[in-house]
């Protein structure tokens, strides 16, 4: 996820004064500092599974008693799962790369590790949440699955979603955006475009709205 030009869309959304933020798959914190400069009040709750990129996170934000980081990654059930990283660490997935390849054609993805991690429910962690984005490479669907307790009440989702599957067991973004709706929240627009290199739109960031009744 990159370039985040669904942030002022998220700006423009009903939410608390002081809203609660997950950001699973947060990396190196760069969309975590972008949300907080601009919900200074926001409480940010950042899921990175990746043990050395958990650690910059931790060491980005020490001191800043707005954000908690959990180096864990988000999924259905409890668990511990094989997190195949690759050369490009962000690309790195608890599903086998498969059409990433074709998404970065000519780019080395070699996969460098497989580090088994610790998989938590998001409702099991949090009692509350007002926004979720989510960068799981391809894993999203099953995040949402294990935060059905927190979803009725979720203002907005902001997910990675990809247009043919980049991994193994991928959900796309029809079935992404059936699952959401089933919670009253509807695609609302899609975001930062990829292209492959024969020109499909591979990738884009999908916000879902809460509906507003009539």
């Amino acid at each position: 996820m990159s370039g985040e030009s669904w942030l002022p869309r998220l700006l423009g959304c009903r939410l608390p004064p002081d809203p609660v933020i997950v950001d699973g798959g947060a990396n190196k914190g760069h969309v975590a500092a972008r949300l907080l400069a601009a919900l200074p009040r926001a409480r940010l709750h950042a899921f990175e599974p990746q043990p050395r990129l958990a650690r910059k996170l931790a060491k980005r934000f020490a001191g800043d008693p707005r954000v908690a980081v959990h180096p864990v990654a988000l999924g259905a059930s409890p668990a511990t799962l094989p997190l195949t990283v690759l050369s490009r660490p962000t690309l790195s997935s608890l599903f086998a790369p498969t059409g990433i390849q074709d998404k970065y054609a000519g780019q080395d993805l070699s996969v460098t590790a497989i580090v088994d991690v610790p998989v938590v429910r998001l409702d099991a962690v949090l009692g509350r949440a007002d926004v979720i984005k989510l960068d799981l490479q391809g894993y999203e669907l099953p995040a949402l699955s294990g935060a059905t307790a927190l979803l009725p009440e979720v203002s907005v989702v902001v997910a990675e979603t990809a247009l043919y599957p980049l991994y193994q067991g991928q959900a796309l973004l029809p079935e992404l955006a059936a699952y959401l709706e089933g919670f009253g929240l509807a695609l609302d627009g899609l975001y930062d475009f990829y292209r492959d290199a024969s020109g499909r739109i591979a990738s884009g960031d999908a916000v879902f709205v809460r509906h507003t009744p009539q």
